[in-house]
């Protein structure tokens, strides 16, 4: 049976709206008007979503991972790099992750899965993302850290899912091989094809697809504790 279980965090412990312009609050918007800038919230968008594009779209091709400081500097490159106060970039991210998160909500079924698997497993989180604070903080918010004994991040090692450098980072920090690991996640491409290539048994939650059947978080812990026992 294997030791450890990998899980990826947004679309599988957590229910997210992918979108990069939450509709609450317009954090974007109000960074370029506290500069003096006489744009439209449309205008802004347009900028916003550039600059996100342009470096997530990098990322995917290079593998090398993009900061959530990248982004909102390439957004003020875009505005023509106004002057603006000492921490406005800071205030820009913390106040656009705010909304951004507000309605991130645990799966169903999420904590109860990683209350089982902990029993017998050592628990990570491996999540793409552009924060490094982001996915340990929701982590702790939704009471999963009591289960999962270390978060790692893309934007931590410098590479995201599927390039193999991740993968591999994480099994030679916590010492085992890729026969000791399960990867559970709800992006074929970086959370099951990734990992195969990589050696470790992988489990897709995601949507139903033609040759993708996904298993429920509630089966899940059933379906790896099958791998490890003789047929």
């Amino acid at each position: 049976m294997a030791s450890h279980v990998y899980f990826d965090f947004f679309g599988t412990l957590v229910d997210y709206d992918p979108s990069i312009h939450p509709a609450a609050y317009n954090a974007p918007y109000e960074f370029a008007r506290r500069a003096g800038l006489p744009l439209s919230s449309e205008r802004t968008d347009a900028l916003w979503s550039r600059a996100w594009t342009e470096l997530d779209d990098r990322a995917w091709e290079t593998g090398r991972e993009c900061s959530m400081l990248e982004i909102a500097t390439r957004y003020r490159e875009l505005l023509g790099s106004p002057r603006v106060g000492e921490g406005e970039i800071d205030r820009l991210i913390a106040e656009y992750l705010e909304v951004w998160t507000s309605d991130v909500r645990p799966a169903d079924g999420a904590l109860g899965c990683l209350a089982d698997l902990a029993e017998d497993h050592r628990l990570a989180i491996v999540s793409n993302t552009h924060h490094i604070p982001l996915v340990p903080d929701l982590a702790k918010a939704f009471g999963m850290t009591g289960y999962v004994a270390d978060v790692v991040t893309s934007v931590e090692v410098g590479w995201r899912k599927p390039d193999p450098r991740i993968y591999t980072h994480v099994l030679d920090r916590h010492g085992i091989t890729a026969a000791d690991a399960v990867f559970v996640g709800d992006n074929w491409t970086a959370d099951v094809e990734g990992p195969r290539r990589a050696g470790l048994a992988a489990f897709y939650v995601g949507a139903p697809a033609e040759g993708r059947v996904p298993v429920s978080l509630a089966d899940l812990p059933g379906s790896i504790r099958e791998l490890g026992r003789p047929e």
